[in-house]
């Protein structure tokens, strides 16, 4: 079993890989603009870690990066990613225990997951306020996906060398 100096020490290498993220998404992302949407990093920070953690720690991880999503993000609904990337780490967690090892291809799948589920649900919001939007929705998350795919490289190798460095045989 884990020590618990051990697992505040993975989970706060965790934080700092995310802290970075953010920085590198507010800080440069904001400003490019790829197949005109900006590179939305967000569910892939929800979703890759998820992989590598498993459908419980990976649920957690993703919960607390819905809260700090919100915390930053102006959105229509309150507590939209809180609600969103629980799910998006679960459906994650799992799939990387059955089907698809944690990797590139586990990371990538997750992520267009995650997209899928946070762009249906700003759709349906829009439908309950009356607005027809499924095919726009559709086509902003396709493009916003897009623009973000290139990011799950990166993201899945700093993910998974803190998995590897935190990893602690019994």
């Amino acid at each position: 079993m884990i020590a618990r100096n051990e697992t505040i020490f993975k989970w706060s290498l965790y934080a700092a890989a995310t802290a970075l993220c953010l920085l590198v998404q507010t800080g440069f992302l904001q400003r490019l603009e790829f197949w005109g949407a900006l590179p939305f990093l967000y569910p892939l920070l929800a979703v890759v870690p998820a992989t590598y953690e498993g459908p419980l720690a990976g649920s957690i991880f993703s919960l607390c990066v819905g809260l700090v999503s919100d915390l930053l993000l102006p959105g229509p609904v309150p507590c939209l990613y809180t609600l969103i990337f629980p799910l998006a780490g679960l459906c994650a967690g799992l799939l990387s225990q059955s089907w698809l090892p944690a990797g590139f291809l586990c990371s990538f799948v997750s992520a267009a997951a995650a997209f899928l589920l946070h762009g249906s649900f700003r759709c349906l919001i829009l439908w309950m306020q009356g607005a027809a939007a499924w095919e726009a929705g559709a086509l902003v998350m396709v493009r916003e996906f897009c623009a973000a795919a290139p990011f799950v490289i990166p993201l899945t190798l700093l993910y998974r060398s803190v998995f590897r460095k935190t990893r602690f045989d019994d």
